[in-house]
């Protein structure tokens, strides 16, 4: 019922601004609202932006070339979902704020992607983006990478009997090198483990708490490029 009544607030609104500006000839568009998580929406303009950045941040600008693909669009939407249910718990939490001199400084980094000055800004051209809106997206990766690390000091530490354990049952597979030589491998290998299914099940916890209603199933619609 509440899934329809945005719809229909959706549709509503649409009609209404095309009514209103239809008499003076104006063409006006309307974003469309693809998810929200609690009292906060993400829209389909929200995820395109997130995705070149995303393309940007993991490949520089050769990351430009790629297509926006319907599952890589689903996979970003998730994404954004996931960093607003921590966001809100970053507050909850009292995270300080990325401050100015940080966003400078990631800011910076971003740029570097490009090579040179003229790209950058041929990027920004074409992709209608701001310096200010960058900064705010890569301000709100760094604080959620806070949150996490913040969530993660309270793990509890490998013990060394664990790594012994480990280091039994995969000797064969680690060519029978003397325990002392492939400990600290052994032990970062676990510890990613750890991290990554710790902090997979806190964000599912914290998203079975919010109110998250997916809107449009983007891996069900057509091919969109950049």
């Amino acid at each position: 019922m509440k899934l329809m009544q945005i719809k229909s607030l959706g549709v509503f609104v649409i009609v209404c601004l095309t009514a209103s500006m239809s008499q003076a000839g104006q063409r006006i568009l309307v974003d469309e609202v693809v998810a929200s998580v609690n009292r906060h929406v993400i829209t389909r303009s929200d995820v395109l932006q997130e995705g070149v950045l995303i393309l940007v941040e993991r490949h520089g600008q050769s990351g430009l070339s790629r297509q926006l693909t319907p599952e890589f669009l689903g996979k970003v939407l998730e994404l954004l979902i996931n960093q607003r249910v921590l966001l809100d718990e970053a507050l909850r939490m009292s995270v300080p704020s990325v401050t100015a001199e940080e966003r400078q400084q990631l800011l910076s980094g971003f740029r570097q992607r490009f090579g040179d000055q003229e790209n950058y800004i041929r990027f920004l051209y074409q992709h209608d983006l701001t310096e200010e809106a960058i900064s705010e997206v890569l301000a709100r990766h760094w604080k959620v990478e806070i949150l996490k690390e913040k969530k993660l000091r309270s793990m509890p530490k490998l013990t060394d009997a664990k790594v012994r354990k480990y280091y039994e049952q995969h000797r064969l597979q680690l060519g029978g090198k003397p325990l002392e030589l492939v400990a600290e491998a052994i032990r970062l290998k676990l510890m990613t483990q750890r991290r990554e299914k710790s902090l997979a099940r806190w964000v599912w916890e914290l998203r079975k708490r919010s109110q998250v209603k997916i809107l449009v199933d983007f891996k069900a619609s057509s091919s969109v490029s950049e």
